[in-house]
């Protein structure tokens, strides 16, 4: 996958294995619809597809907030979503998003916060993405921090 993916090569599997439970609650809650307050209301969206680049992106963003002590978008070095994307070799989307969380450990815990928040819950049923990329790191600031990075391919 690249030099820059060579960091997830050794991912521990209870982590991959929460990655692919929010997957999960994701293409449920997108086959369902949801209301998302200020974003609006969103009707059943077709499910969404883990890309291991996308995977790549969201796993060393989340390790990176942990490692180097921030929540944010944009990391310290001024990178954001969009650079770590290109970082992956991933190219050829139409249009992209991230979602990022901290504090729960769990996968319907973290689905809980975003679909709570009209921005992310309106990202996670988009109808226009159709590939993610799910990251979780132990740790940080909030003991548990996770990124969702959406693109349209």
């Amino acid at each position: 996958m690249g030099e820059y993916c060579d960091a997830d090569d050794d991912w521990d599997p209870a982590w991959a294995s929460l990655e692919e439970q929010v997957l999960e609650v994701v293409n449920q809650v997108r086959a369902e619809g949801a209301d998302c307050g200020s974003k609006g209301s969103f009707g059943a969206a077709g499910p969404l597809t883990m890309h291991p680049l996308l995977r790549c992106a969201a796993r060393l963003h989340s390790k990176d907030m942990v490692v180097r002590n921030f929540f944010n978008h944009v990391n310290p070095d001024g990178e954001d979503p969009w650079d770590r994307i290109a970082k992956t070799g991933y190219g050829g989307y139409q249009t992209a998003g991230e979602n990022i969380a901290g504090g729960s450990g769990t996968a319907a815990g973290v689905m809980d916060q975003w679909m709570n928040s009209d921005g992310h819950c309106a990202n996670i049923m988009n109808p226009a993405f159709n590939q993610i990329g799910v990251g979780y790191y132990p740790g940080g600031m909030y003991g548990h921090m996770w990124t969702q990075v959406f693109t349209k391919k």
